[in-house]
């Protein structure tokens, strides 16, 4: 079994603004599958994904080169309706999203921001219930698109 790796970078901004948490975890196969796995667990839950940006086909519309990047945003307003009754900015990390990417060494990763990290700076606290549970379902649906 292959063993999933885990990396957490902390992102800067702009001076004063948020930090982000990035999380990035390896996927066991590749942008494709990764994505319809994705897909199905979402749907499996009951949310619902609300568009899918495949970056590469736009890319090649204009005659250029980009190794697979497709980001799925997706979300229940069971969840995202409660944060943002506390901070209606958090509407700006709304609906959830992962992006999915192949790195130059062919390897598939799933990113997303932690955001825990982030709702302090839309007025919630990172222990928020909508914002634990906006970050268990990003956990969730990432370890359900990556994980063989």
């Amino acid at each position: 079994m292959k063993t999933l790796i885990t990396l957490a970078f902390i992102v800067a901004t702009t001076a004063g603004s948020a930090m982000a948490e990035r999380i990035n975890v390896a996927s066991s196969t590749n942008v494709a599958t990764s994505v319809e796995r994705l897909e199905d667990a979402v749907k499996t839950a009951g949310a619902r994904v609300f568009n899918t940006i495949d970056f590469a086909a736009g890319s090649s519309s204009v005659g250029k080169d980009l190794r697979p990047t497709t980001v799925v945003i997706f979300g229940s307003p069971k969840i995202g309706a409660s944060a943002l009754q506390t901070g209606q900015t958090m509407a700006l990390d709304l609906p959830l999203r992962i992006l999915f990417f192949e790195d130059a060494n062919g390897q598939t990763w799933a990113t997303y921001d932690d955001p825990t990290a982030v709702a302090l700076s839309h007025g919630l606290a990172a222990n928020h219930p909508a914002v634990l549970a906006m970050r268990g379902a990003l956990e969730k649906f990432s370890s359900a698109a990556t994980e063989e």
